[in-house]
């Protein structure tokens, strides 16, 4: 339930940085939406989003192994639409925004499942604790045209378990495991 882009900002490492210059994009200003969703007995309870969310990507759509994201959200830019419940989640039992201000992901396996799909497998920071977590991301025009230029649209999806990041460890009117849910625009 936090983050600033879970799918932008790449990992560019100094030897790869060369590799991936023709192929780096970052999410669009004012262009990605990090949302959550928070169910109880499979009701939704508690939902919101993160107002800032930056990444950049570097992309391989043909060898999508080459490919590297890196994404943070600032974990204070949550908005759920009710003042109380905003302070609750960004308090110190759930986000402690006040003593980790940003969320993160990074990949470290990227691999297509589709002609314009990809399963990106890497760790996610919330509060400090690091796991695994796979995004699925879906680009909603042909990636091709990637390489003209411009701007390319996507969604993507996640899961998480609170319990694994020790956010709200006390509280039971939510489910352990969290959805979120991203959409965005992608530009060179």
């Amino acid at each position: 339930m936090m983050m600033r882009a879970l799918l932008a900002v790449a990992l560019l490492g100094p030897s790869s940085a060369s590799a991936f210059a023709q192929d780096v994009w970052s999410l669009s200003r004012d262009g990605g939406t990090v949302a959550f969703v928070a169910r109880h007995f499979g009701i939704p309870t508690a939902s919101g989003r993160f107002g800032t969310v930056d990444g950049t990507i570097a992309l391989d759509f043909d060898r999508p192994e080459r490919s590297r994201i890196r994404m943070t959200i600032q974990t204070a830019s949550l908005r759920t639409g009710a003042d109380l419940v905003d302070g609750f989640i960004k308090g110190q039992t759930m986000l402690d925004v006040a003593h980790y201000p940003v969320a993160s992901f990074v990949s470290q396996q990227v691999a297509r499942t589709g002609e314009r799909s990809l399963s990106i497998t890497g760790q996610l920071t919330i509060r400090g604790a690091s796991q695994p977590v796979t995004v699925i991301a879906v680009a909603e025009s042909d990636p091709a045209g990637m390489r003209a230029g411009g701007t390319l649209p996507f969604h993507a999806s996640a899961s998480f378990s609170r319990a694994a990041f020790a956010i709200g460890r006390e509280v039971n009117i939510v489910d352990d495991q969290v959805e979120i849910d991203i959409k965005g625009v992608i530009s060179r």
